[in-house]
């Protein structure tokens, strides 16, 4: 009898979308990426989602994200829920996101997040490029394991890059990567210091600064609290990095919510609140 190898269906997907001339004017996305547009709330800018539709990603999976706002364009892009990143057989998933945003324009791109399982493999490579007078805010939260269900990312590799460029020169270089010993460098002081969930949060553009003061007035304001710490980086005037471990992701998540709230109130006139997809 003749043993046949499975072939696993492994998806190669992308979804691009730019805003001109107060309009969509390129969509594009193949399987399993797509884009949903709800109706825009009250005060809020034109809103779109992004799904990927397969439930998950596994290793050889090779996915993509490209959002353009042009000049004096506005955008609000959330992802419809957290990315769930399987056990692999060997191969890494990749993830390869960039966008860009022209002057005067505004674009707020906030993930709902992604979640490692355990034996995981990801590479993911973040993109960035905002002209001058343009503004962008962007956040991500990494949990590590589905903490739930008492799993934790233990075996398995992540390597997360994010590169920011104003008008093409490159402002800020950002790489993580847990590998080999990763309980022991999710443990160490130097490290996660026993975080289960790591989130970032950028600002880029005038009055970014803003956000320090906000930051500083949260609960852990810099100190850690309930295994939870909060730090903030001014670089620039424009420029504001912030990051938030939590040994408990769901407060992690709360946390991040507020700041990013209470920052778009405070720096773009924008409500103070979340997407109402959040609240699904």
């Amino acid at each position: 009898m003749t043993a046949v190898a499975e072939t696993l269906e492994r998806y190669d997907g992308a979804l691009r979308l730019a805003v001109a001339d107060g309009r969509l004017t390129d969509l594009h996305f193949t399987p399993p990426m797509r884009l949903f547009r709800p109706y825009r709330e009250g005060g809020e800018p034109r809103t779109v989602v992004i799904a990927n539709v397969a439930g998950g990603v596994v290793g050889g999976d090779r996915l993509g994200v490209s959002i353009d706002v042009g000049a004096d364009e506005a955008l609000l892009a959330t992802t419809q829920a957290a990315e769930k990143v399987y056990r692999s057989a060997g191969a890494a998933a990749e993830l390869v996101n960039a966008f860009r945003v022209a002057g005067g324009g505004v674009l707020e791109m906030l993930s709902s997040g992604t979640i490692l399982f355990d034996g995981s493999r990801l590479s993911r490579t973040t993109e960035i490029d905002v002209a001058d007078g343009g503004r962008f805010a962007y956040a991500e939260t990494v949990v590590f394991g589905r903490i739930a269900r008492g799993e934790v990312f233990a075996d398995g590799s992540l390597r997360d890059r994010i590169r920011l460029r104003r008008a093409g020169r490159l402002a800020w270089a950002d790489d993580f990567a847990l590998l080999g010993d990763i309980a022991g460098a999710m443990a160490a002081t130097a490290g996660l210091g026993g975080a289960q969930a790591l989130a970032t949060l950028l600002l880029v553009g005038d009055g970014a600064k803003l956000a320090v003061e906000i930051v500083r007035g949260q609960p852990a304001g810099g100190a850690e609290r309930d295994g939870l710490r909060v730090g903030v980086s001014a670089l620039a005037e424009d420029l504001v990095v912030i990051r938030v471990l939590a040994r408990d992701p769901a407060l992690g998540r709360t946390v991040l919510a507020d700041i990013w709230s209470a920052s778009r109130a405070a720096w773009l006139g924008r409500p103070a609140r979340m997407p109402v997809i959040w609240s699904v």
